[in-house]
């Protein structure tokens, strides 16, 4: 999917849609300005909040109300034409996947009760940021970006909305995360015991069986928002997973201090002993991007991971 006019997005779900003053009164900043469209849309809502930021690139948080579940799928060129216009375009955030909230519920380890929440979910708040806002001249990506900045931003307001009455679930579309409240409590409180960033807002650690195999495959999603390849590694059956669990937290977070990938053909100590790094432009499993992916020495992994 396109990267779009947002670098940034998340969401909040709930039972029934909170009005816009709401919204505002939970946000509690004295910055919000509330425009109006003609028209709603999956695009944008008729009413939504602006909260400016990073005035020189006249950077700004969008905030609207949708009314209706999230839409897992991308809806239909013919019959759907708003729908698939706002996947196509970018709009449920940057490089955005269909799919993603099935897929977050069901690696949803951390929260057993995600599927539940996301069937009976009826709207969602959703914040996006760009710098584009009409101009010809802005830049989609600014002199100075600062991602990590825009996500505690997002990820502070959407905490803030998970207190109003009816929400259910904080649901990152790009790293696909879904949590409730205590959830997200739990990693921004970790986050400042170990002065790091709450990565596990931003991005997911999953874990898939290989049928027939003596191994499985555990991958990160979500860091492609950091322009930043996401990680696969094979794992014996022999490795505890939460250990490399641990570990793909902290290649992630390696990557971002970097500001780099580890370089294609190096090796690294992990879980089991050394691994090996392949780039690859394909993932072995959905949503489809741009990995590192970790082969271990130690041990022969299957076939498909080796391609």
């Amino acid at each position: 999917m396109p990267r779009g006019f947002f670098t940034q997005s998340t969401t909040v779900l709930f039972s029934e849609a909170p009005s816009l003053e709401d919204v505002e009164a939970a946000l509690d900043d004295d910055e919000l300005e509330s425009i109006a469209v003609d028209g709603d849309s999956w695009m944008g809502a008729s009413e939504s909040l602006i909260v400016p930021f990073r005035a020189p690139a006249r950077g700004t948080l969008q905030i609207d109300v949708q009314d209706r579940p999230w839409p897992d799928g991308m809806g239909d060129p013919q019959s759907d034409v708003d729908l698939f216009a706002a996947w196509t375009m970018g709009f449920f955030g940057p490089l955005v996947y269909p799919g993603n909230l099935g897929r977050a519920c069901n690696q949803a380890v951390a929260y057993p009760d995600a599927v539940s929440v996301a069937a009976k979910h009826r709207a969602f708040v959703r914040l996006r940021t760009s710098y584009t806002n009409g101009d010809p001249d802005s830049k989609l990506i600014p002199e100075g970006w600062d991602p990590l900045a825009e996500l505690a931003v997002l990820a502070g307001y959407a905490r803030k909305l998970l207190a109003l009455p009816g929400a259910l679930a904080y649901f990152d579309p790009n790293g696909e995360v879904i949590l409730d409240r205590a959830g997200v409590d739990a990693s921004f409180a970790h986050a400042e015991r170990a002065s790091v960033p709450p990565l596990d807002l931003y991005t997911h650690v999953r874990l898939f069986n290989v049928q027939g195999s003596d191994f499985a495959i555990m991958d990160t999603v979500g860091m492609d928002r950091f322009f930043l390849p996401d990680a696969e590694v094979a794992v014996a059956s022999t490795i505890d997973p939460n250990a490399v669990a641990q570990f793909l937290m902290n290649v992630s977070l390696h990557h971002l201090r970097k500001k780099g990938a580890i370089p294609d053909t190096h090796t690294t100590d992990g879980p089991g002993g050394v691994y090996r790094v392949h780039h690859r432009e394909k993932s072995l499993v959905p949503p489809p991007r741009a990995v590192a992916r970790f082969v271990p020495e130690f041990a022969q992994a299957p076939d498909a991971f080796l391609k």
